[in-house]
């Protein structure tokens, strides 16, 4: 039985489900025991460190999620770690020339060896094929490896654990084995209408062949080893003040800033953590928004990660205002404004009006009201310009629609005069942007930044946001071609694509960095070009950064794989959920679906409803008779049942 992390909603209308094809492998979270499971233990083995011996169970406190999951209790071990193997179950057929996929999640009591082996079955000769090292933690981490196989047959291909290698406790649940696409595909179709008016968020994953249990469950592993159980030292970004467990920060290598920030906390509302969005609304509250002078309102954008958090720099970075603002604003539509710093819907509008304030004798607005564009820094008064990646016409927009005062319009043009400024700072040749520009799109050198007129770090970021702004409004095509343009020249690079370059197209280092490949691949939101599906298969197959880098490379790869996944969405929307209600239905509770094989069955409509495919493509209407509506979908799938006023929700048929 498939095991599901359970959506909670204040109406019925909410239908989820993991299709049963997405998952290869039966019992995949042992919620039925160990049955179908085996556990191979080499008892004839033997050297100087002992026999191997090692039990298998399924009890609940093995659980990562569900109510089972599996342990193995290896009490004597051999110096071969093959002598004993937690083997999944052989029942699937595999077909040669096909590419699997294999994920699980893993812990240890202490930190163990393991490793997972490609090997024939016997139903093609059995042997050994080849294998990944890993190392478990103490805390739930998901593991994953890919491999061809060579045969066709059930149990002709192997995917086994080995265990032989420690003593020890090893606890496992949620595998899942599905199929990776052997090739591309050969299209790319845009949506007819913006994501921002239907609901529909594109997966490119899916698109791209993943399995949606795959998807989710990717997606999670990134969020729980940065946010939640990753290496503190190595792995986890997210921690807890410790001086004041009620607030929490990112740490940026010893520094908080406002960029991530804000960035953790629109990606705990995405990921529906409420508890830990308060948490870091509550450090930046605190410990670095100003409280009085002329950057009264503004946020330091640097701060120290132990009390006192002593500012680096009591100056704002407006993309984290950027972000501030929006995450609120969504907090607002997702969960429900509270009271105090916590009413999020006021605290957005407060900050709104502190970043198109009236110029001082030392500081900017963050907007400069008469060019329509962000600063790159308010103190930067006598010679004033901005950064290509803090135009994001998706938020203005945003705000546009949630603000309450929407200040005449003044957001939409701003969204308007960003996609005319990134026409300008795109290289008419490679489309490349620089990091800093004029507000007419020049780069900009600087003193204090030897790149910042050249592509570099910042200017990773331009790609993906102007792929979801145009996702979600499809309001100027500009971004097709802006996208399209880049992504071609990265694309040109017949040795590989590197992270920094003059505009022109000299690269001047030899590494590619993970924000890149995640941002590229966020761009092909804007894209109708098949090639570029290479960028979005990069990105699934990129490891979740760690070590030294994590903090850039992370935060935007944490983004991207949710932009990607379409779970990045603009709540208060008029096709997303309000206060209070699941991230997949928006209806009064009178409105009841169910399903039953491939037919739908609606209660308590009032109008008629839609059928729809993740496309937003129409395949049927379901027109009420005495509030009660049935619809038979064409094949095994999920879609969307679409009510108009009355709610939406996403279904699953087997």
């Amino acid at each position: 039985m498939a095991k599901l992390r359970l959506l909670t909603a204040t109406v019925a209308f909410s239908v989820l489900t993991v299709a049963a094809q997405d998952n290869l492998l039966p019992n995949p979270g042992f919620e039925s025991g160990k049955t179908s499971w085996n556990l191979y233990v080499n008892s004839s083995a033997s050297d100087t460190v002992g026999t191997p011996e090692a039990t298998l169970t399924a009890p609940a406190a093995a659980a990562r999620t569900g109510l089972r999951g599996a342990q193995v209790v290896v009490d004597g071990h051999n110096a071969n770690n093959w002598d004993i193997q937690l083997q999944p179950p052989q029942t699937w057929k595999a077909e040669k020339g096909k590419a699997y996929h294999m994920t699980f999640w893993g812990k240890a009591s202490t930190t163990k060896p393991m490793n997972v082996a490609a090997a024939l079955g016997p139903a093609a000769g059995y042997a050994y094929l080849t294998g990944w090292e890993f190392s478990l933690g103490t805390e739930w981490k998901q593991y994953e490896v890919f491999y061809t196989s060579p045969a066709t047959g059930v149990d002709s291909l192997r995917l086994n654990v080995y265990l032989g290698s420690d003593t020890g406790t090893y606890m496992f649940d949620d595998f899942i084995l599905d199929t990776v696409p052997s090739a591309l595909p050969t299209t790319m179709v845009q949506p007819a209408k913006g994501a921002w008016y239907t609901g529909v968020y594109r997966n490119l994953f899916a698109e791209l062949g993943y399995s949606q249990a795959a998807v989710d469950a990717k997606v999670q592993a990134a969020f729980d080893q940065l946010f939640l159980n990753g290496d503190l030292a190595t792995e986890r970004l997210y921690k807890i003040a410790p001086d004041d467990t009620t607030m929490g920060f990112i740490d940026a290598t010893d520094f908080v800033l406002t960029e991530g920030q804000s960035y953790g906390m629109m990606i705990a509302l995405q990921m529906d953590r409420q508890d830990i969005f308060d948490k870091m609304w509550k450090f930046a509250k605190f410990h670095m928004q100003q409280s009085s002078g002329d950057r009264m309102g503004y946020f330091a954008w640097k701060v120290s990660t132990t009390p006192p958090y002593t500012p680096e720099d009591l100056n704002p970075a407006p993309d984290g205002e950027e972000y501030f603002v929006t995450a609120l604003l969504f907090a607002a539509k997702r969960w429900g404004s509270k009271t105090g710093i916590f009413d999020y819907q006021t605290q957005a509008d407060s900050l709104l009006g502190l970043i198109t304030k009236e110029k001082t004798a030392t500081m900017l607005p963050l907007i400069v009201p008469d060019r329509k564009q962000i600063v790159f820094s308010p103190a930067q008064i006598d010679d004033p310009y901005t950064d290509p990646s803090y135009h994001i016409p998706a938020f203005y927009l945003v705000w546009n629609e949630l603000a309450t005062d929407k200040k005449g319009g003044f957001y939409a043009e701003m969204a308007d005069t960003s996609w005319v400024f990134l026409q300008r700072a795109a290289h008419p040749t490679t489309g490349l942007f620089p990091d800093y520009s004029t507000f007419d799109g020049v780069p900009k050198p600087t003193d204090f930044n030897a790149n910042s007129h050249k592509f570099s770090s910042d200017a990773h970021r331009v790609g993906s946001n102007i792929g979801f702004s145009w996702a979600w409004f499809m309001d100027n095509t500009a971004g097709m071609t802006l996208v399209k343009k880049e992504l071609g020249f990265f694309a040109s690079q017949t040795a590989g694509y590197k992270s920094q370059y003059s505009l022109d197209g000299v690269a001047d280092v030899e590494y590619l960095s993970q924000s890149l490949i995640s941002a590229n691949a966020a761009a092909v939101l804007a894209s109708d070009r098949p090639s570029d599906w290479a960028f979005v298969d990069a990105l699934w197959k990129l490891p979740v950064s760690a070590g030294q880098y994590r903090y850039y490379n992370g935060l935007l790869q944490m983004l991207n794989l949710l932009h990607c996944s379409g779970k990045f969405k603009a709540w208060g929307s008029p096709g997303l959920s309000t206060t209070g209600i699941s991230s997949h239905a928006q209806a009064p509770s009178s409105l009841r679906l169910s399903v039953s094989g491939r037919t739908i069955t609606l209660s308590g409509l009032e109008s008629t409803a839609r059928i729809l495919d993740l496309r937003g493509r129409e395949l049927s209407k379901l027109n009420p008779v005495e509030g009660t509506a049935r619809a038979l979908v064409p094949t095994a799938g999920t879609w969307i049942v679409d009510a108009g006023p009355d709610g939406r929700a996403l279904f699953t048929t087997p």
